[in-house]
C-alpha cells in the first residue's frame, strides 16, 4: 500500500481543484537487478537479498524519476501468498516516530481492510549493528483483502526504511514474527548514522483549536531570500550533528485529533513551537506551517512587540523545500493545502543531500515584494 504525495491530501479534501495533469506523480521506473545476488541501493548502501525467509525478490522500482529519492523493492512469499514491500525514501523530516505514526494511521484507516485492529502497541526493534532499539513495528488483524496486515520502519541519517506485509495466510503474532525475520536479514550498512531510541508520538494533550482563515502579507525581498535559506539551513545543521556524532533529537510533535479527509494524520508542534505539519502520503513530503523564526531577525524590537512574526507554508519534499507566501496569523489545515494548490510559490531549495543547495527564487517574488 503505498499513498502517494500530495495526490492524497488533495484528493481527500472536496473543496480542492483537481490537479493539472503535469503535476502528477511520476511512473514507476523498474531497476533491473541480477538474479541470486543483492541489490544495493548505493545512496542508503542498504542491500537487499535476492530470497530472504522464504520471499524471493520480484521487482525492485524508482518512484522518483530515477534519482533514487524513493525506491520500492518487493518479495513475495509463492506459498503462502504473503507479500512485502520495502521503501527507501529521502524524508524532509527522518524520524522514525513521525513516519511510522503516519505509516500505521493509513493502515488503521483503510476501508479495503474492512475492519482493522492493532495488535497491542508498537514494537520498539534494534536492527544489526545497531546498539538502541531505534524502530517501530506494528501488526494489525484484517478482515478483508487479507488476514493480517503490518508495518515496520526505522529512520537512518536522512533516509527512512519502511516495511510493509499482508498476508492472507498469517496471523497477527506470526506476521509480526515475520516482519522481524526480514528485518534482521537485510543488508544494512557497516556502519551506522548516530541513532537515538524510537519513541512513539502521543496524542495531544491541548489540541490547537484553529482560528478563521489567514490574510496573505507582503514581505520584502530580505524575508523572501530568508525563507528560501531554511531549507538549506536545516540540512547543514543535521549533517553537521551527524558528523559530530550526535543522535537524532525526535521533532517536539503530538497527534492533533483532526484528520484531514478523516485519514491524513495532522501533527501539532509543542513547547515554543505551536504549528503543524501534515504529511502529504506516506512517503517522506510535508507541508509545515510555522512561524518565520528568521524572518523575525529583520524585525526591530519595537516591531517585534507590536506585530508578531509570520507564519510560512512550507512543503518539504524528497530534494527541495517549496516556500509559498507568508501570513499574518496561522492558516487552518484546511486554507494550508488550498494554498499549496492553488498559490505560486516564492522560492524552491533544491537539496543535494550532502549539506549543499541550489535556491531559485520566483522573479514575480521580487518584484512584487
Amino acid at each position: 500500500m503505498r499513498i502517494t504525495s500530495l495526490a492524497l491530501a488533495l484528493a481527500l479534501t472536496a473543496f480542492v481543484l483537481a490537479r493539472p495533469a503535469a503535476a502528477q506523480p511520476a511512473a514507476p521506473i523498474g531497476i533491473a537487478t541480477k538474479a541470486n545476488k543483492p541489490w544495493t541501493h548505493k545512496p542508503s548502501a542498504i542491500a537487499f537479498p535476492s530470497a530472504i525467509d522464504g520471499f524471493a525478490r520480484s521487482e525492485v522500482q524508482d518512484l522518483s524519476e530515477g534519482g533514487l529519492l524513493d525506491v520500492s523493492v518487493a518479495y513475495d512469499d509463492p506459498i503462502g501468498h504473503t507479500h512485502v514491500n520495502i521503501y527507501i525514501y529521502h524524508a524532509a523530516e527522518p524520524s522514525t516516530g513521525l513516519w511510522f505514526d503516519v505509516a500505521a494511521t493509513m493502515i488503521a484507516t483503510n476501508d479495503k481492510f474492512g475492519t482493522v485492529t492493532p495488535q497491542g502497541d508498537p514494537t520498539a526493534f534494534t536492527i544489526p549493528g545497531a546498539s538502541v532499539a531505534a524502530g517501530l513495528r506494528q501488526s494489525f488483524t484484517i478482515t478483508q483483502i487479507g488476514r493480517s496486515s503490518g508495518v515496520a520502519l526505522i529512520a537512518l541519517g536522512d533516509w527512512v526504511v519502511k516495511l510493509r506485509m499482508t498476508s492472507p495466510v498469517h496471523d497477527v503474532v506470526q506476521l509480526d514474527a515475520a516482519m522481524d525475520r526480514l528485518i534482521q536479514q537485510i543488508g544494512w550498512p557497516r556502519t551506522l548514522p548516530p541513532l537515538s531510541a524510537a519513541t512513539t508520538l502521543l496524542p495531544c494533550a491541548q489540541p490547537s483549536r484553529f482560528g478563521p482563515r489567514a490574510s496573505k502579507i507582503m514581505q520584502d525581498n530580505a524575508a523572501t531570500l530568508l525563507g528560501a535559506m531554511m531549507g538549506s539551513m536545516a540540512t547543514e545543521s543535521r549533517q553537521k550533528a551527524r558528523k559530530e556524532g550526535k543522535a537524532p533529537t525526535a521533532p517536539a510533535l503530538c497527534v492533533h485529533p483532526d484528520r484531514i479527509g478523516g485519514r491524513l494524520p495532522i501533527y501539532q508542534g509543542e513547547g515554543d513551537n505551536v504549528g503543524y505539519i501534515i504529511p502529504l502520503g506516506d512517503s517522506g513530503v510535508l507541508l509545515d506551517v510555522a512561524q518565520d523564526a528568521l524572518i523575525g531577525l529583520l524585525a526591530t524590537e519595537k516591531d517585534k512587540a507590536a506585530t508578531p512574526a509570520p507564519w510560512s507554508v512550507t512543503v518539504k519534499k524528497l530534494d527541495r523545500w517549496v516556500q509559498y507566501p507568508s501570513y499574518a496569523i496561522i492558516p487552518p489545515p484546511d486554507q494550508a493545502i488550498e494554498i499549496v494548490q492553488n498559490e505560486a510559490p516564492l522560492s524552491s531549495t533544491i537539496l543535494d543531500g550532502k549539506g549543499g543547495s541550489r535556491i531559485n527564487i520566483s522573479p514575480d517574488a521580487m518584484k512584487t515584494n
